[in-house]
């Protein structure tokens, strides 16, 4: 049985879940909700910050800052959640790239104001 190395520090508010045979990076509703502000101010154009907005996010990031991820990656958002699944090493990049942006609510903008609603 393979060592679960999930990772719950690194890429915060995201969880990096590895159990060796599964690996994810997510984010909970519980924690979306700290930054829905930032989506509320686009609601006209139906933002709201749920799991599909944040995976909007994931793809501007993809899109600009790491195009060599996009084959590599699957997503599977749902409203209470962000998901993708993929390489431990893919995920930690766009982790970092994801947790940056949550922190840093100009770099959040920036991505939202080129973002698509999914």
């Amino acid at each position: 049985m393979e060592q679960d190395k999930t990772d719950k520090i690194n890429y915060v508010p995201f969880i990096l879940l590895d159990s060796g045979e599964y690996r994810s990076l997510i984010l909970s509703d519980q924690h979306m909700v700290e930054k829905t502000h930032i989506f509320d101010e686009r609601a006209d154009e139906g933002w709201n910050g749920n799991g599909y907005d944040w995976n909007s996010i994931a793809q501007v990031i993809l899109f600009e800052q790491l195009p060599d991820l996009q084959d590599e990656l699957d997503f599977d958002p749902e409203a209470g959640m962000f998901s993708t699944q993929g390489s431990r090493s893919a995920l930690e990049r766009l982790g970092k790239a994801m947790s940056l942006a949550f922190h840093n609510e100009e770099v959040l903008r920036d991505l939202l104001s080129r973002a698509e609603l999914d």
